[in-house]
């Protein structure tokens, strides 16, 4: 049985990752179908879940930076946007939980 190598991920590499995540999500996220358009429900769904696990990634990505002793400036931007977003879930997810439609009815 051979062993499988685990590539080391270092400083310049482990931005760089960061930064491919943070591009792919924010590109990504752009070119999806929008609540309340014609798109299909499905799609969206799906679509939704691919933020979701992207966003997932980008913060086991910040967990190991920060592990490796990166500070908060090296970290920054990728913090913002896992912030940001985890906001934008958060009311997204309120918008449509069914207390939030009693709450408007």
């Amino acid at each position: 049985m051979t062993e499988r190598r685990v590539p080391a991920l270092h400083g310049t590499d482990l931005r760089t990752a960061m930064e491919r995540v943070a591009e792919g999500y924010l590109r990504f996220l752009d070119a999806g179908p929008e609540p309340g358009t014609d798109d299909d429900t499905k799609a969206f769904a799906a679509h939704h879940a691919a933020c979701r696990a992207a966003l997932a990634h980008l913060e086991h990505l910040l967990k190991v930076a920060r592990a490796m002793g990166a500070d908060d400036a090296e970290v920054e931007e990728a913090t913002t946007i896992l912030v940001e977003a985890r906001e934008a879930l958060a009311q997204f997810e309120e918008e449509e939980s069914p207390d939030a439609a009693e709450d408007h009815g």
